[in-house]
């Protein structure tokens, strides 16, 4: 039998790959919550009453749209990443917990609890996929190529 330092060390170690992937997903949430404020900027501009951009009213509603429509689908990439994150700390804790105790094994959790992980990845990448499909036609149809 190891010594319990030894043990925790171990435990410590397994428990970092995760961990690893806490940090690319929360660096990942800052660039789309970056871009969500740039959106969410555009349309305070666009709704001011003393607005410096000239576009024909009809335009400026269908652009709030647009960008409404960005922000959702923005909020809904954060939304399952954060559920991500949850569950690879609730990954974490259940290697650690049973790594350090043996008695308490819970190992069986771990590949649905990482697997819907990496299914809310996905999706949530879908989401940010299609919020950018969405900001490239509004280039595209106010003269910018995208």
């Amino acid at each position: 039998m190891n010594h319990p330092s030894v043990d925790l060390s171990m435990a410590i170690q397994i428990s970092m790959a995760p961990a690893f992937l806490l940090v690319a997903i929360s660096n990942l949430i800052n660039g789309i919550t970056a871009t969500r404020q740039r959106i969410i900027d555009r349309y305070r501009e666009l709704s001011a009453e003393n607005r410096d951009v000239l576009i024909p009213p009809d335009d400026v509603e269908y652009e709030k749209s647009v960008l409404r429509h960005r922000v959702s689908l923005s909020t809904r990439a954060i939304t399952l990443l954060t559920s991500a994150i949850m569950l690879i700390a609730l990954v974490i804790f259940i290697i650690f917990i049973s790594l350090v105790s043996p008695a308490i094994d819970l190992t069986l959790t771990l590949a649905p609890l990482f697997a819907f992980a990496m299914l809310s990845v996905i999706v949530a990448s879908v989401f940010f996929l299609r919020q950018l499909r969405v900001s490239s036609q509004q280039l595209r149809r106010i003269g910018l190529s995208a």
